[in-house]
């Protein structure tokens, strides 16, 4: 196993391949980088997949959950992976919150990424259950009582669900998510370190326009929770992407962007 390690964690990455062009995967939420490894299939012989685990997920490890993970720590993980592999341009691929660290990593090192996959990003516009990270720290002390004590919170879902007020698959999802207490304490701590991270969407765009590397929007067409209403607003700033709908949910978005991926290449 090999490793990215600094006083603030130990960041987990996996190496396909040995072309020269790289590739860097993000997964999503409650994943790891075993959800994103079925991109294998569309892999070129000149490239080279990196599959990383973010903290809190995989084998990676956050070391104190009192110290938020910044901008900036970020940047030094990516900076000390390049040097260790031994790259400097690069491709993004992330699904859901990965898509999110995939904005992320390009706001940081737009001059060397060469292309952008998104897939059902989150950090963009996205529903209140994906918007929960970026309310005031005033907010995650009622959030701790939620998560720990969940009864009321999925008392108060499934009467807006009855209501007509929200979506079955997002009610779902949240259930899925939290259904134990080490889930609801996962979900907690992942949020409490992540969320001071707000993507600076202006500057993504300005970096994307000037840049004109090649965009991928990959969005599920019965996805409750990342929709391109939400999204319109982001890209179609950005003249060059292309955005692709797939008749498939959140769930089942990764396998049918390689799907698509396979076919397109074939």
């Amino acid at each position: 196993m090999k490793f990215i390690q600094n006083p603030f964690g130990k960041l987990h990455y996996h190496i396909v391949g040995n072309g020269k062009e790289t590739v860097l995967l993000l997964h999503g939420f409650g994943q790891c980088m075993d959800d994103m490894e079925v991109f294998n299939r569309s892999r070129k012989s000149n490239q080279r997949f990196i599959y990383l685990d973010i903290f809190y997920h995989g084998r990676s490890q956050w070391f104190d959950s009192k110290k938020p993970l910044s901008k900036t720590i970020w940047k030094t993980f990516i900076q000390k992976l390049q040097q260790e592999v031994g790259f400097e341009d690069f491709h993004l691929i992330g699904y859901s919150m990965g898509g999110k660290f995939a904005l992320l990593t390009f706001e940081l090192f737009d001059r060397q990424v060469q292309s952008l996959t998104l897939l059902a990003p989150d950090g963009i516009k996205t529903g209140l259950w994906y918007s929960i990270s970026s309310y005031p720290g005033s907010f995650h002390g009622f959030f701790k009582g939620v998560v720990f004590r969940p009864q009321l919170f999925f008392g108060l879902m499934n009467g807006l669900n009855s209501a007509g007020l929200l979506e079955s698959s997002i009610v779902k999802f949240v259930q899925t998510q939290m259904e134990t207490r080490s889930q609801r304490a996962h979900v907690y701590f992942t949020w409490k370190v992540f969320g001071g991270i707000h993507l600076h969407l202006g500057k993504i765009i300005r970096q994307a326009r000037s840049s004109q590397i090649p965009v991928n929007l990959f969005l599920g067409e019965f996805d409750k929770m990342v929709t391109h209403e939400n999204l319109n607003r982001f890209s179609s700033k950005i003249p060059q992407i292309r955005e692709i709908i797939l008749p498939v949910g959140h769930g089942q978005l990764i396998e049918k962007t390689v799907d698509y991926l396979e076919k397109e290449f074939a």
